[in-house]
């Protein structure tokens, strides 16, 4: 035999061995794969029991027995979660620590009015709430706070009492004194706010220097050098922009109350009585007549005789129309009697009485039951029909000088065509300084009927200054979004490409809502999604046909909410189903929920929990379980909001929450909380993403180019001192709530049973 031939015959030998041996030494026992699958099955029990630490380990374990890539991938997967779920648990505990060491800090430097609310900070951070509310010290400084809260109250300091009390609330929350109390004061400053402005500045004032010099006592390294430059601009302390009383009250009449007192008598959704609403109503004139600081508006307050009068008349109705008796005559003749003893007293404007009297009448009932004047008809049409009229910009205030900023132009928007962009700030509206004004001024300067126009004066991030004069539009607001703003508009809708984990972000419950989902998913389909993460954390709801039209969407069957009084009354109980057609959405599922998810959101996040098509994950919601119908009033000038009835889940159970609650809501079936810190720095984050920039080379038609050319060096220049400002986290990073659903869903699409 050659050499050669004897070669290759070495060679086959050394092949043919290496493949009968290599079986045997690389195949697994039968034991440890049986040990690695109980490890992963434990694991992800520990999982799903939110015990990450112990899934942490037991992945760890599994992934040192097993070559296999997927138990490789999910060990990974978990390790990184944990490093940062230590991070953030770390975080919690070093502001928990810097807080109570605050609160030391603040007393022994004799401010002690704001140690009870870092005290409040400190409660929500404790591991423990039970035993930080038993230590000493807490006793201690809640009864100091008491007291202070009580001589605001005598001194008429309402804001420094409002802290307080809230405060206090928020330490005890099963004191309903602190509740009362706290609404008391806020009921104070809103009346203050709405006839005298000027009052409630004076008390913002006083405390703003308090405050400065608290800041400057816990956070000393961040309080900016003194300039003159960081002051809003006065510009007549923005009085073009003021919403005058008179017109916030104009067209509320008498008919109109006496026709939504004997419509919340009968139906509202539990039994309430004339001499209820009678109660409610001579004790909002009461705070009225005794809120000190009106009578710059109403010179009759500042006699002291007809104010006396006033009051008498008030205390005397108290004794005699509140009684169970009371009935649409008694409604009647009592507020006759108030507009007559007004005339002759204190004489207030009819207006003013009517509206007062409806607010207390109304707060007795629910924190959602009221009156929609003439005058708040189209602001309440823009939040539940998703449009208005205006120029297509979101906007807030800077909170350090006070400049209305751009945070972002809505796509296809008049604002967006003209060339406004993120990040300008608007100097002026129709050529007066809008410097330091509050939103709800700008929102109401700038909006207005469709076909009209507004000047909008902008600065651009390379100072260069502009005028736009700009037709207001019809704008439909969308209230779905994706992970990320695509240059020029759209969305991507993918948290993880790899996986191809969808995200959705409802902002709010809209009749647009369903179909904009649809398009969406749709969206998604075509780009081969495998998983969805939908975000209703800070959604506050909107239209319930909106909320089950969503959840239909996700399920083939069964009870998605049902509505019910505690009485018999006018209207009847509902239920509303899932039907299965083709249009269903089946991927696998995650819910975001937080304590801002209201309504609408619970509906959703609730329905999907019950009939185990999501996990939840985030927080307790907000417990707003309760169903408001309008009922017209003057020929539909004006509503009652009112509730009718309450909410009720696929199993049963009212998602509201009553005086004193300690169920409500809907539950995650993983909890991962979040400090306050911690949500600002994913909002901010989360914001960064919805901003709508420029394509790159596409100018939007309509616009100027000198501008474009301006702005496109203002976007250069901002560029090149990106390493001067401190880099931002990114949106994944910085939020453990929608870090933990990435999770869950990474672990569900490499076979993990959830």
């Amino acid at each position: 035999m050659s050499k050669l031939v004897l070669r290759w015959v070495c060679v086959l030998a050394l092949v043919l061995g290496s493949t009968l041996v290599a079986p045997r030494a690389l195949r697994a026992a039968p034991d440890e794969v049986a040990a690695v699958e109980q490890l992963k099955s434990d694991a992800i029990t520990a999982l799903k029991e939110g015990k990450f630490d112990q899934s942490n380990q037991l992945l760890g374990r599994a992934a040192s027995l097993s070559t296999d890539p997927t138990v490789q991938q999910m060990a990974s997967w978990i390790s990184q979660f944990e490093v940062q779920r230590q991070e953030f648990a770390a975080e919690r505990h070093k502001q928990y620590e810097k807080s109570v060491v605050d609160v030391k800090k603040l007393l022994d430097s004799h401010h002690e009015t704001y140690a009870i609310d870092v005290a409040a900070k400190a409660y929500l951070l404790a591991d423990d709430k039970e035993a930080f509310r038993k230590e000493p010290w807490v006793d201690e400084l809640i009864r100091q706070s008491a007291i202070m809260a009580d001589e605001a109250d005598k001194s008429e300091q309402w804001i420094k009492s409002l802290r307080l009390y809230a405060s206090l609330g928020s330490i005890e929350p099963a004191v309903p004194e602190w509740k009362d109390k706290l609404k008391l004061a806020t009921r104070r400053i809103r009346i203050l706010a709405t006839y005298a402005p000027d009052a409630v500045k004076a008390l913002q004032q006083g405390e703003s220097k308090d405050r400065e010099a608290v800041d400057a006592l816990l956070n000393p390294a961040t309080q900016p050098a003194a300039s003159a430059t960081t002051k809003p601009a006065k510009d007549d302390d923005n009085d073009a922009f003021r919403i005058d009383w008179k017109d916030m009250v104009k067209g509320a009449d008498r008919s109109m109350l006496i026709d939504a007192l004997i419509d919340a008598r009968t139906n509202y959704y539990r039994q309430v009585e004339f001499s209820d609403l009678l109660r409610g109503g001579l004790k909002g004139m009461r705070v009225l007549l005794t809120t000190k600081g009106l009578e710059g508006t109403f010179p009759g307050l500042a006699q002291e005789s007809k104010r006396n009068q006033m009051l008498e008349k008030v205390d005397k109705a108290l004794e005699t129309a509140t009684t169970p008796k009371a009935n649409e005559s008694t409604v009647r003749d009592t507020l006759d009697e108030m507009l007559a003893t007004n005339h002759s007293s204190v004489d207030l404007p009819d207006e003013v009485v009517v509206t007062e009297f409806a607010d207390g009448a109304f707060a007795e009932l629910d924190p959602f039951s009221s009156m929609i004047w003439p005058s708040e008809l189209e602001e309440f049409n823009k939040t539940t029909q998703g449009e208005f009229s205006g120029v297509g910009i979101q906007i807030q205030s800077d909170a350090k000088d006070g400049a209305l900023k751009v945070v972002s132009p809505l796509e296809d928007s008049p604002a967006f065509k003209a060339g406004i962009r993120a990040g300008d700030v608007i100097t002026h509206i129709n050529g007066k300084n809008a410097k330091g004004i509050t939103l709800n001024q700008a929102v109401k300067t700038i909006t207005g009927p469709s076909g009209t126009t507004v000047m909008l004066t902008v600065r651009s991030p390379n100072a260069k200054v502009r005028e736009y004069t700009i037709e207001r539009q019809t704008i439909k607001v969308s209230s779905v979004k994706g992970w990320n703003h695509r240059p020029g508009g759209g969305w991507d809708y993918f948290v993880d490409s790899n996986n191809k984990i969808g995200y959705l972000r409802l902002t709010n419950f809209t009749k647009g809502t369903a179909e904009e989902l649809d398009r969406a998913i749709s969206d998604m389909k075509g780009r081969d999604v495998r998983g969805l993460i939908l975000d209703l954390r800070y959604n506050p709801g909107g239209l319930l046909s909106a909320a089950t039209d969503v959840s239909d969407k996700f399920l083939v069957g069964g009870d998605i909410v049902s509505t019910r009084a505690d009485r018999e009354t006018p209207n009847q109980p509902t239920k509303v189903t899932a039907e299965s057609d083709s249009n269903e959405c089946d991927l696998p599922m995650v819910v975001l929920v937080n304590q801002y998810s209201a309504s609408a959101s619970e509906i959703v996040s609730g329905a999907l929990k019950d009939h185990h098509r999501a996990k939840v994950v985030g927080e307790r919601t907000f417990g707003k379980g309760s169903v408001q119908m309008l009922f017209p009033l003057g020929n539909r000038q004006s509503y009652l909001k009112l509730t009718t009835s309450h909410y009720y889940l696929p199993n049963g159970k009212c998602i509201h929450r009553e005086e004193n609650s300690t169920e409500w809501g809907v539950d995650p079936d993983l909890t991962i909380e979040m400090t306050p810190e911690q949500m600002t720095a994913a909002i901010e984050a989360r914001q960064e993403l919805d901003i709508l920039r420029d394509a790159p080379d596409v100018t939007p038609p309509g616009t100027d180019p000198q501008k474009e050319s301006d702005r496109a060096q203002a976007a250069t220049q901002e560029a090149a001192g990106a390493t001067t400002r401190p880099v931002k986290r990114d949106a994944l990073a910085s939020d453990p709530q929608l870090s933990a659903a990435v999770l869950l869903l990474r672990m569900q699409l490499a076979g993990a049973q959830l």
